[in-house]
C-alpha cells in the first residue's frame, strides 16, 4: 500500500501556522478532572489550574506559573481575540479579505514586541532577574538588562 501526500491549502495553512512559534503557542485547557488528579502531585500547580479553569482560559505551563499576577492581562486578551474571531469570520467570502481594525493590545507574545509579556524569558527573568541579559552580547545587553528589570518590577 502505497501513502500519498495531498497538499490541501487548509493543511497547508494549518502546518505553516505551527511553524510560526511567535504565531501559534500550545495551551492546556484543563478540565475538572485533570486538575484533581494534580492535587495528588503538586497543590499549589493544581490551584493555579483552577484559576484557569474557572475563567476558561486555555494557557501554557510558563503562563501558569504567574497567573494570578498575569490574570487581568490574560483576560482582556482573551475578550479581544474572541472579538478579532468574530470580525474576520464576519468577512465576506470570495473577499477581500483584508483585518478588520480589532484591538489586539493585550495579545503577548506578538511579533515585534518590546516588553517579556507572555514569552519564555518572562518567567526566567521574574526567578532569576538578569537571566536574559546574561545570555545576550553587544550593545543590546544593556538595553536589556535595564528594561527587563523595569517591565518585570512594574508588574
Amino acid at each position: 500500500q502505497q501513502f500519498r501526500f495531498i497538499s490541501h491549502p487548509g493543511v497547508m495553512t494549518v502546518s505553516k501556522l505551527l511553524e510560526m512559534k511567535h504565531i501559534c503557542r500550545m495551551r492546556a485547557t484543563f478540565t475538572q478532572e485533570n486538575i484533581d488528579k494534580m492535587k495528588a502531585f503538586d497543590p499549589e500547580l493544581a490551584r493555579k489550574a483552577q484559576i484557569a479553569f474557572d475563567n476558561k482560559l486555555p494557557i501554557n505551563f510558563q503562563q501558569l506559573e504567574m497567573i494570578e499576577e498575569s490574570l487581568p492581562r490574560l483576560l482582556e486578551e482573551k475578550k479581544q481575540l474572541s472579538a478579532a474571531r468574530e470580525a474576520v469570520a464576519k468577512l465576506p467570502v470570495g473577499g477581500p479579505y483584508n483585518m478588520p481594525a480589532v484591538d489586539i493590545s493585550a495579545a503577548r507574545p506578538v511579533p515585534g514586541q518590546k516588553d517579556l509579556q507572555g514569552t519564555a524569558l518572562e518567567l526566567a527573568e521574574k526567578v532569576n532577574p538578569g537571566s536574559m541579559a546574561s545570555q545576550v552580547e553587544g550593545p543590546a545587553k544593556e538595553w536589556i538588562s535595564q528594561g527587563a528589570a523595569k517591565q518585570i518590577g512594574s508588574k
